[in-house]
């Protein structure tokens, strides 16, 4: 295929191993850092790192089409690039829509936790709802890393080349 698509397959492949293998972790790191009393400390520091995990997975994503636009074996009406391309959209919806969204709210709730005066009732409202955003985050992260799987499944299978 020629020195020009080996470049750009290997910049795609260093954005899909820096950007998919951080963000793999985001939601063990919450809960290991929960268990060990640091879950908001935690969060801060994978929502920082992961914005630059976030920029690789960008440019995974515009590597990967340009990879198979100067292929010369690829098209994209091949059905394991266009759904690649489409689970891929859906993992990006999946991490802005659901984990960053709960990410945002769990930070703003458990700053007013720490800061409220005085003991923190288990029950109290935002101790439960802490709870559920921590569930629905890890959760998020589960369905993300799921579809990931999938992708790469695609590109190394590539049904339908």
């Amino acid at each position: 295929m020629g020195p020009v698509y080996d470049a750009v397959l290997v910049l795609h492949l260093l954005c899909a191993i820096g950007g998919f293998g951080y963000l793999a972790y985001g939601g063990l790191a919450l809960t290991l850092g929960r268990r060990q009393g640091a879950a908001l400390g935690t969060l801060e520091v994978s929502q920082q790192v992961g914005g630059l995990a976030e920029l690789l997975v960008y440019g995974a994503f515009v590597f990967g089409v340009v990879a198979v636009g100067v292929s010369g074996s690829w098209h994209f009406s091949q059905p394991w690039v266009w759904v690649s391309m489409v689970l891929y959209l859906a993992a990006i919806g999946v991490l802005h829509g659901l984990v960053r969204r709960s990410q945002r709210e769990y930070t703003t709730l458990a700053h007013r936790v720490a800061a409220s005066t005085g003991p923190v009732a288990s029950e109290d409202h935002d101790v439960v709802r802490i709870a559920a955003l921590e569930r629905r985050i890890v959760a998020g992260w589960g369905v993300f890393n799921l579809v990931v799987t999938a992708v790469l499944v695609l590109m190394v299978v590539r049904p339908g080349a």
